[in-house]
């Protein structure tokens, strides 16, 4: 016996397919660091072991996922790269903030970031000009739960509580592979940061680094992103922590004129990869 499949049960299943497929794709995004094995995929997002591995190998063929060479876990590819690549015109963003970063640098002796958030992660797409560090945490490109680093800290301080609360205790499990931190010490920070209307940390939140952070908005009030700077020493001396943030606010007030005067979509786009 043979059973039709309808139109409309087609597209159903071609969307959920495509659904999985993001799903994956951002969920090795968030450990791009070690990478995740077939296995791993399947328990997260709680979908069959030869669902997970057919679609994994569909990414694989595209060059969106990628399995270094006897190894079992996978990583994201050159296809999402050269994507990147191809819409990197249309997002003004970076190009308007490095001016600022450079700046940022020169004035405190510290490696400045721009970070935004994505989804449960946030990730730094800019850095200043210089000597590169050997800090993973500290790469521009790299995916960490939202809260860990200055910058990251500033993005989920100022998300609602309930919201907090529910990112923190979902990317629980992840904390750790960045410093000696849990999900009170994460939330107590939140608080923290909230009370002094600025994000800092020390050590404890990312090993070896202390930073600090403002948002950066637009006109509206909508947060684009955060600039911070990150330090690579134990803790930041209280003296020179008021001095740092004067200089980024003064240079995310900067951003945003440049954000208003510019030709009217870079906000605009920027805005919406803000909140994916």
């Amino acid at each position: 016996m043979s059973f039709k499949t309808s139109e409309k049960e087609g597209v159903d299943s071609g969307a959920q397919s495509i659904h999985r497929a993001v799903q994956i794709i951002n969920l090795v995004a968030s450990y791009s660091v070690d990478g995740l094995r077939v296995v791993d995929i399947s328990e997260m997002l709680k979908i069959s072991r030869p669902t997970a591995h057919r679609i994994v190998q569909a990414l694989v063929g595209q060059g969106w996922l990628l399995r270094k060479a006897g190894g079992h876990r996978y990583f994201l590819g050159h296809g999402l790269f050269e994507l990147g690549l191809t819409a990197a015109p249309q997002f003004k963003f970076r190009e308007l903030c490095q001016p600022s970063l450079d700046r940022i640098a020169r004035r405190t002796r510290h490696l400045a970031f721009l970070t935004i958030r994505s989804g449960r992660d946030a990730i730094s797409i800019a850095r200043s000009k210089g000597k590169p560090v050997d800090l993973t945490a500290l790469q521009v490109g790299v995916h960490r739960p939202l809260g860990i680093g200055a910058g990251s800290l500033a993005l989920l301080s100022s998300l609602p509580d309930a919201e907090v609360e529910q990112i923190v205790v979902a990317n629980a499990r992840r904390l750790r592979a960045f410093a000696d931190v849990n999900t009170r010490m994460l939330l107590e920070s939140v608080r923290l940061c909230r009370e002094q209307g600025f994000a800092s940390h020390d050590e404890r939140l990312l090993k070896g680094v202390s930073g600090v952070a403002v948002p950066v908005t637009d006109s509206s009030g909508v947060i684009l992103g955060a600039l911070s700077i990150s330090a690579l020493l134990p803790r930041i001396e209280q003296e020179s922590l008021y001095e740092i943030v004067a200089k980024l606010r003064r240079e995310a007030k900067i951003i945003q004129g440049l954000i208003v005067n510019d030709v009217g979509y870079a906000a605009e786009r920027v805005r919406l990869l803000s909140q994916t």
